[in-house]
């Protein structure tokens, strides 16, 4: 029966980890990773975790990947092997850093396999013989393994170098709080001169067109007795001031 992997949904997981009947021999044996099966049979593989590779090629006879065809073993930070097998391709060499995601190389059905697939597993350690051992107290659970890694990695507090890239974010976002602030006073600012002006305008149009002041009464119908000027009723105030002057001189009137 076959189901899709847990850690990843494009993987159909075809020989689950721990006690089976093994394809090939045909008696039970247990199984210390995991076989997964996706399309196409030669799919492009990457790595479920980072590290770094320390091996990448032909799994021979005794190395402690016999029989397992092309292999790519990567060591993680923990000092865990992740061992990829049975591959058609292999994209990477020994020794490369590995991001997870990256490409390692492509499914395949190379040394002991009866049909595309990746053997996939996961030891506890690297070294003597890769890890290898006669039985399962070497390997652990690949899918825990690696569901375990991916939400430790999700919880994980921030580097330092994390910490300083948010506090540079939070720097230009309060820098740019303040430029706004500042444009928006100086907009506020503007808004209130030209309201001022306009006013000053209408104050001006009023004293170029106004009725005759109290105090220019008398030198307005002067002058208009003198036939100096008709009867104005809209003046200005610098006019109205001249007839006033010219009134009190006795210049008219």
């Amino acid at each position: 029966m076959t189901s899709q992997w847990a850690c990843d949904s494009s993987f159909v997981v075809s020989s689950s980890y721990g006690e089976r009947v093994h394809p090939v021999y045909g008696t039970v044996k247990f199984h210390k990773g995991i076989d997964l099966v996706a399309s196409p049979p030669d799919r492009i593989l990457y790595a479920f975790v980072p590290g770094v590779v320390v091996h990448a090629g032909e799994g021979q006879t005794g190395s402690g990947f016999g029989k397992m065809g092309l292999v790519v073993a990567i060591r993680d930070e923990a000092g865990y092997l992740h061992v990829y097998a049975h591959l058609s391709a292999v994209a990477v060499k020994r020794g490369a850093s590995i991001r997870k995601g990256e490409a390692i190389g492509r499914q395949g059905s190379t040394g002991l396999s009866t049909g595309p697939h990746l053997h996939y597993e996961v030891r506890k350690r690297s070294q003597p013989s890769y890890g290898w051992t006669a039985d399962a107290s070497g390997v652990v659970d690949p899918t825990a393994y690696v569901l375990r890694y991916n939400q430790e990695k999700e919880e994980e507090p921030m580097t330092a170098e994390e910490r300083q890239l948010l506090q540079g974010m939070h720097a230009q976002l309060g820098a740019q709080a303040a430029r706004i602030a500042d444009l928006e006073q100086e907009r506020a600012l503007q808004q209130r001169r030209m309201e001022r002006q306009q006013q000053e305008l209408e104050e001006l149009e009023k004293l170029q067109r106004m009725s005759p002041p109290a105090w220019a009464e008398a030198a307005v119908r002067a002058a208009a007795q003198a036939g100096l000027v008709d009867s104005p009723e809209q003046g200005s105030y610098d006019f109205y001031r001249m007839l006033t002057v010219l009134h009190r001189a006795q210049a008219i009137g």
